[in-house]
């Protein structure tokens, strides 16, 4: 009976050496997120001369000018730092002389140009935004003796748009202008006449979150 026990501690002591378990503990790495700055920046320019002259015995002259720019970038991190860029712009002469004798002439410019910085920190950085946009429009009409009308047309718009997002929160900016001008000379013989419309804008905007 004593052996019959021995035997029967050494088969509980074996079995509890056996059941040892085994604890196994997963992990998982974040992404890296760097400190560092983000930096973005574009610039665009348009200008645009328009001509139109008629001299002598009667007729017509007409000349257009179109153009038109898209600019974008953007930038994203696996951190949630983001940063965007947009730039829509729309520019158009157009001048026409219809007469009769005399001498006539239409001279247009057209001059529109803009840019845009971003300066993005990481985390919960700096956030820094500025952008600007000139546009100048010029019409000047002249009309020496003869019958008849001259017109003259320039039409612009141009808007930008930028936002950017870090840990710290938001920022975004809207930049728009349109612009027109409208110019006619007309007249009878031995009559001289002339028309000059000039026309500036300037905008500035800069947002700064430290």
């Amino acid at each position: 009976m004593f052996k019959a026990t021995l035997f029967g501690l050494a088969l509980v002591a074996m079995l509890s050496s056996v059941a040892v378990g085994q604890i196994v503990i997963s992990t998982t790495t974040p992404p890296e997120c760097p400190v560092g700055f983000k930096l973005q920046h574009q610039s665009f320019a348009i200008g645009g001369i328009n001509l139109v002259g008629l001299v002598g015995a009667g007729g017509s002259a007409q000349n257009n000018n179109v153009a038109t720019i898209y600019q974008n970038q953007n930038d994203q991190k696996i951190c949630s730092e983001g940063c965007e860029q947009q730039v829509v712009t729309f520019v158009q002469d157009g001048g026409i002389c219809a007469t009769c004798g005399g001498a006539w002439n239409i001279l247009q410019t057209a001059i529109v140009g803009g840019s845009q910085l971003q300066l993005i920190g990481d985390g919960c950085g700096s956030k820094m935004e500025s952008q600007n946009l000139t546009v100048g429009l010029d019409n000047l009409l002249t009309k020496v003796d003869g019958t008849g009308a001259a017109t003259a047309i320039n039409s612009l718009g141009s808007v930008q748009q930028q936002s950017a997002a870090n840990s710290a929160g938001t920022m975004s900016q809207t930049n728009g202008v349109a612009a027109g001008q409208y110019s006619v000379v007309a007249g009878g013989p031995s009559t001289s006449a002339q028309v000059n419309s000039s026309l500036l804008v300037g905008t500035t905007q800069t947002n700064l979150d430290m």
